[in-house]
């Protein structure tokens, strides 16, 4: 198959329920000679802070001189940003020689493989043949079930901060869902947990505090999942961490895991919980003899990009993009804009979808917009742009509704003070890769 009947084929997988469990993923790879025992591995779970925790890691290690494979979910603009060698996309040749490797492979199986498992099993044949040194997986749904956990020895297992998210299909209560998310915890494993709360994580900037009202559920329900797997839980310091600077470029921050302060290429209250955890992850990592140099963490941390992660797309007026599409990355994104801008009213491009907890969403969105502007998401489980409108009208805000992201921007943008204003999109990852379009070359 060449790259384009590879999409084809991808597309036309069937949504049908299928029967939850690891046998279909399992027999799939068992059908292409168990890549994945030849490769090592970190796996990421979590609601919110997954990409961002994979894509330090990858950029610590690269910087170190080890060649790392990235599976991250989902793409904004092709299939192919979901596997990285080296920091760079897999090719459309490449994507095309896997995935036709794939299909012939799921042909033979009894029950056919789901999308995802299609492209678990891709990317674990693909980061085999590039050889890689160790291979940073995320997880794409819950921990216990998704594909990913197919892998038997992991390096690391982290666990991100856990919210309400997929509630139909992870549990009603964070006990249930971090319950879920634990399933990644294996035998005898180490085991990252992140600081679940970012309550009285900065204030006023002052001094770093140890976090009292964390999350005791999650932290409780990942605690006996280690105890029950004979695993170790590690809990990343926060004693003596200050925020020395932060503005739209990154900030600057002092932690005991290094005497200098480091800089972090991301912004937003919310990724200094995430830069922690890597921190940990990277002192972890150095006692199981996989090598990383105080230096190897300073050039990653300087360097490292994530798309539509609060990523700034113009300056003049600033515009930000952030993938946030549940309660708990509302919360963050909102936080981060309060943050950096203080009381400023936002302009929010929004589009939202109708399974996700939107009473909540839209409340903590009420409390710094300016106005909306609304957008329908590109998935059969969208809310109408035009109905989210007619909501946020109700609640007392001009909403205005557009059909595509780009009348949306040019809206935005040309509405905007170019000194004054801040726009910032969100609600949807289905929506993020069209708004990053936008800002091409070729258009405002």
């Amino acid at each position: 198959m060449n790259y384009e009947e590879c999409l084809q084929f991808i597309s036309e997988i069937p949504w049908t329920s299928r029967k939850v469990g690891l046998h279909r993923i399992k027999a799939l790879l068992e059908a292409l000679g168990r890549p994945d025992k030849d490769l090592k591995f970190i796996h990421v779970a979590g609601t919110n802070g997954k990409g961002s925790v994979c894509a330090m890691l990858d950029a610590i290690l690269r910087a170190a001189g080890l060649r790392t494979g990235l599976f991250t979910s989902p793409h904004l603009e092709k299939y192919n940003e979901r596997m990285k060698v080296d920091g760079k996309d897999i090719s459309d040749k490449e994507f095309a020689e896997v995935i036709s490797k794939v299909r012939t492979a799921a042909n033979t199986l009894d029950e056919s493989p789901s999308e995802f498992e299609v492209l678990t099993a891709a990317g674990l044949q693909w980061f085999k043949k590039k050889k890689c040194d160790i291979v940073i997986l995320e997880v794409g749904l819950g921990g216990e079930f998704d594909s990913t956990n197919v892998i038997e020895h992991k390096e690391l297992a982290i666990i991100t901060p856990i919210g309400f998210d997929h509630t139909a299909i992870l549990g009603n209560t964070l006990g249930e869902i971090a319950s879920a998310k634990a399933g990644i915890i294996t035998k005898d494993c180490d085991v990252i947990c992140s600081r679940q709360s970012r309550e009285g994580l900065i204030a006023n900037d002052y001094p770093l505090r140890e976090v009292v009202k964390s999350k005791m559920e999650i932290l409780n329900v990942i605690s006996a999942k280690c105890m029950e797997m004979h695993a170790k839980l590690h809990i990343p310091d926060t004693f003596g961490f200050k925020l020395i600077s932060k503005d739209i470029d990154g900030q600057v921050f002092k932690s005991r895991y290094y005497d200098e302060p480091l800089r972090l290429n991301f912004i937003g209250e919310y990724q200094l919980l995430n830069v922690l955890t890597v921190l940990e992850a990277v002192k972890v990592l150095n006692k199981k003899n996989i090598i990383i140099s105080e230096k190897a963490v300073r050039k990653g941390l300087e360097t490292v990009t994530w798309a539509a992660r609060f990523e700034v797309l113009n300056r003049n007026p600033v515009f930000i993009l952030d993938g946030a599409h549940n309660e708990h990355g509302i919360d963050a994104a909102v936080d981060a804009l309060r943050w950096l801008f203080g009381d400023k009213k936002i302009t929010y491009i929004l589009g939202i979808l109708s399974d996700k907890n939107i009473d909540a969403m839209l409340l903590k969105l009420y409390s710094n917009a300016k106005s909306f502007i609304t957008l329908t998401p590109e998935s059969s489980r969208a809310l109408a742009g035009e109905k989210l409108a007619e909501r946020l009208r109700g609640a007392g805000f001009t909403a205005v509704n557009f059909d595509t992201p780009k009348e949306a921007v040019e809206y935005a943008l040309g509405k905007a003070s170019e000194t004054d204003d801040v726009i910032c999109s969100l609600g949807s990852l289905y929506l993020a890769g069209t708004i990053r379009e936008c800002f091409t070359k070729d258009n405002p």
